[in-house]
Parts: C-alpha cells; sequence; structure tokens
C-alpha cells in the first residue's frame, strides 16, 4: 500500500509543480513589459536583392545589414544547418562554396 502511495505521488507531483494558481485575469496582462524601440528593428527585404552575387566579406555583410535594417545577420555556407526561428531584426544570407551571395531574406 505504501508502495503505490509514493508511486502516486511521484506521478502527480510534476503535474502540481506545473499548475498555475489564478486565472488570467486584465491586471495580469497589464503587468507585461511594452515593447522598446532601441532603433531599427525589422528588415526590409526589398533592400536586399541588390547583394545577389556579391562576395560575402565582412563589409559587404555590415553594409547588407545596415540597408536592410536589420540589427544583425547570419551567413549560411551549403551544408551547414540552420534552426527554422524567425527573428524580424536578422537577414540570413546564403552563400555558395564561392562565398558569394545566393539569396538574402529576412528571418
Amino acid at each position: 500500500m505504501r508502495r503505490s502511495s509514493l508511486l502516486l505521488l511521484a506521478a502527480i507531483l510534476p503535474l502540481a509543480a506545473c499548475s498555475h494558481a489564478g486565472g488570467n485575469t486584465s491586471a495580469d496582462a497589464g503587468s507585461l513589459p511594452a515593447k522598446v524601440s532601441d532603433g531599427p528593428q525589422e528588415c526590409r527585404p526589398d533592400a536586399l536583392e541588390a547583394f545577389t552575387g556579391k562576395t560575402a566579406d565582412e563589409a559587404t555583410i555590415k553594409k547588407l545589414v545596415a540597408e536592410s535594417g536589420a540589427r544583425n545577420a547570419r551567413v549560411v555556407k551549403p551544408g551547414m544547418a540552420v534552426t527554422m526561428d524567425f527573428r524580424q531584426d536578422r537577414v540570413t544570407v546564403q552563400v555558395d562554396t564561392q562565398n558569394r551571395i545566393e539569396r538574402a531574406s529576412c528571418g
């Protein structure tokens, strides 16, 4: 009997730890911080096409980031594994084996 009680407790305890006491009230939603804008945040795809075919050196990538309005860049080489997360403040630059820009896109 004691062993089955311990097994039951062990199964229920993690579920209880994940529960939230209290509902989602308007006071909870109002306590979220406001989005702060401290410069360009969203990538503009219209500025990216001009870089296709150029060598992806440091100066070109910096210029691409500045003209697109993104905060940073991710350079993807052939066969490189990347995450599928989308970030509005990032530009993804795909290069070929000669380090030439094949495609640049927001995200």
